[in-house]
């Protein structure tokens, strides 16, 4: 059976619904689903400390959506294929932020004749667990890419790229940035996590 389109899970209304274990570890109260595709949050140059690099442009999500893993996956594959191919492993770091923790689920429906006699319609909808997915606040970042000032065109332009893959409208920014000489020169808006240094 084909996998529902992604707008039937995008939006959230509801409390979440996590895998959950009991203290002793012998009781699972959220079973089933399939294991998130996405299994790398930081990619390419993870030795470089975080403070040496020149700045870090992310993506921030417009409005409150939910993410499935198979977006989270894509996004960070298109940036690191595109920055590898362009600048090379050792220039630059991503950070995928959120996590899939959410589980999403699916009362599954027949469609086709007489299918009304072997299925019980909407009685028991609960519905099974059939993957999971990250939930994300308004204006809460979604990837983080790490670099030098004179790669920035490059990260960018994978940014522009990776947002086509996320269900909701998103905003390029400056999250960190190391000296107060690139503010100007960026054409960016600045959205800090932390104050510039001070000089």
């Amino acid at each position: 059976m084909a996998r529902r389109p992604w707008q039937c899970y995008r939006r959230w209304k509801r409390p979440p619904y996590q895998k959950k274990r009991s203290r002793s570890h012998r009781k699972e109260y959220v079973r089933g689903g399939a294991e998130p595709k996405i299994r790398i949050f930081d990619s390419a140059n993870r030795k470089k400390p975080l403070k040496e690099w020149d700045l870090s442009i992310g993506l921030r999500a417009r409005h409150r959506v939910q993410i499935s893993h198979f977006a989270l996956e894509a996004v960070r594959a298109s940036i690191n294929r595109r920055l590898l191919k362009k600048i090379g492993r050792m220039n630059f770091h991503i950070r995928i932020r959120p996590h899939p923790w959410q589980v999403y689920r699916e009362n599954k429906m027949m469609a086709f004749a007489g299918a009304d006699r072997l299925q019980s319609g909407m009685r028991g909808s609960f519905g099974r667990c059939i993957g999971t997915c990250a939930r994300v606040r308004a204006n809460q970042p979604i990837v983080e890419v790490f670099c030098d000032y004179k790669n920035k065109a490059h990260v960018i332009r994978a940014l522009k790229i990776a947002t086509y893959k996320i269900p909701t409208k998103c905003r390029m920014v400056i999250l960190r940035v190391n000296d107060r000489q690139y503010l100007g020169k960026l054409g960016l808006p600045l959205s800090l996590e932390r104050p510039l240094p001070q000089q």
